[in-house]
């Protein structure tokens, strides 16, 4: 029997670390053999309450370096049966395909699904808020559905043609709009009449709220009522931006089509067992709704321009490594890489049902999901340089970041390269350590199957033929 060896680390502790770095497609030892080892693995945990399972450059205390890791998080870690024969058995497997992976055990109660509501609220980025009232709307805002408390992303912007008709669309994640709803999120959901009654809106209700409240206390400096300073002319810029809060139709539009919590086979059709989650929503836009699909506040060093529309997705090399930024409501932009291995997420243990006011551990779970199959998605490791004097590692995405697109973020060294802010996927959920993404080129092929049109924006950007 292999040796192994148990490290119990301190959560306060473990945060002090440096964080995990991606796995690269120089690194092709590592991409092959994770191809074999992965599916024996997942055999051997078949029984286990495990979460998620990534393969990342992990650091080790011990030898103060980063390594190749299997880094599985499971509900039941503390578990005897990892320890005695389970953990013992995937380093045997390891040894026997000659690799140097390590194995790595965290606990992991429920896989985040970055909601972020009154009992765990995460405020909204002080740049995002700064654009919530704005006359056009922009991607990365703040959305929610209308009498919910539920605050997340927008992330950006659909044309579906249909019938000749062109149908303007905000592309969301199923689980922000629809998850605390009594529809059947076991399957899609084309356009219907039970949708149509669904409103999306931006702000959401629970950050409509807050603004609100921090600019009423912001203008209360004075005995005069608003009414007043407004019918003499006398209107701060505060007082005036606090009207046009109050005075905003929030509402985007209903519901038009949701992928619900399902599941696609694999680009490649190279192994059928092995799907992909599905995790979108539909949001129809009023024609009174405007648009402004530009990268606003983009950091001075990104390689995104703010002048340039995000129009265009892409296909991609699941085996290659692709350094990206996202704008969230949460954590406005932040960096990051796509790693070279994608990783597995298991819903067999159930997502968590929403109950205002209970912690995740008394929160009932709802199954059924993602066929009750393991599924697999991108993975996106932080790249962010952390606030000074802070703890090392700023996380990619947190609560209310969901819905976000995740833009490529690289200079275009050849003709043959999508630019920058082409669109890769969607984020849709994450772990105390990465963030789980959706290629965009599912989102969209779903899309069109569910819908029965065909995506015209944004469009796939596809390399020119190149004459020398």
């Amino acid at each position: 029997m292999p040796k192994i060896t148990v490290e119990v680390v301190d959560t306060e502790v473990a945060h002090q670390s440096p964080p995990p770095k991606e796995i690269t497609s120089s690194q092709g030892d590592i991409l092959e053999v994770s191809r074999h080892l992965l599916p024996k693995i997942m055999s051997q945990i078949s029984k286990r309450q495990w979460i998620t399972v990534d393969i990342l450059n992990w650091y080790h205390p011990t030898s103060r370096s980063h390594h190749p890791t299997v880094v599985i998080s499971a509900r039941d870690a503390s578990d005897g049966v990892w320890w005695s024969s389970t953990l013992p058995a995937i380093c045997g497997i390891i040894e026997e395909n000659s690799s140097s992976l390590k194995v790595v055990l965290l606990f992991l109660d429920c896989l985040d699904f970055s909601t972020n509501s009154p009992t765990s609220h995460v405020p909204a980025d002080d740049c995002i808020k700064a654009h919530c009232y704005d006359e056009d709307l922009l991607p990365g805002t703040s959305c929610g559905r209308d009498g919910s408390d539920e605050s997340e992303t927008l992330g950006g912007f659909m044309v579906v043609d249909k019938d000749g008709e062109q149908i303007r669309l905000g592309l969301i994640n199923c689980h922000v709009l629809l998850r605390d709803s009594k529809l059947n999120l076991k399957e899609t959901i084309g356009p219907c009449s039970a949708l149509e009654k669904l409103i999306a809106v931006s702000p959401s209700d629970v950050d409509h709220d807050v603004l609100i409240k921090g600019m009423l206390d912001d203008t209360s400096d004075t005995s005069e009522s608003l009414e007043e300073v407004y019918n003499a002319g006398r209107l701060s810029q505060k007082q005036s931006n606090l009207i046009k809060a109050l005075s905003r139709d929030r509402r985007l539009g209903s519901i038009y089509a949701t992928s619900g919590f399902t599941t696609w086979p694999p680009i490649d059709h190279s192994d059928t067992s092995r799907l992909w989650a599905l995790d979108w929503c539909l949001i129809r836009l009023r024609d009174k709704v405007r648009l402004k699909n530009l990268p606003e506040d983009v950091p001075k060093d990104a390689e995104i321009k703010k002048t340039v529309p995000i129009r265009f997705w892409t296909r991609f090399s699941e085996y290659d490594d692709y350094k990206v930024l996202k704008r969230g409501r949460s954590t406005e932009w932040t960096r990051g890489t796509i790693t070279s291995v994608n990783s597995w997420i298991n819903p067999v243990t159930g997502l968590p049902q929403l109950r205002s006011g209970k912690s995740t551990a008394d929160q009932v779970t709802i199954t059924g999901f993602f066929n009750n199959k393991p599924v697999t998605a991108h993975t996106i490791v932080s790249t962010e340089t952390p606030p000074q004097n802070s703890q090392p590692f700023t996380k990619f995405t947190k609560k209310g970041d969901s819905g976000s697109f995740v833009l490529l973020n690289k200079k275009v060294d050849g003709p043959q390269e999508a630019p920058p802010g082409t669109i890769l996927g969607l984020f849709f959920a994450d772990n105390d350590l990465v963030s789980y993404m959706i290629p965009m080129e599912l989102v969209v092929k779903s899309v069109n199957a569910v819908t029965g049109g065909n995506v015209v924006q944004p469009q796939e950007w596809t390399s020119p033929t190149y004459t020398g």
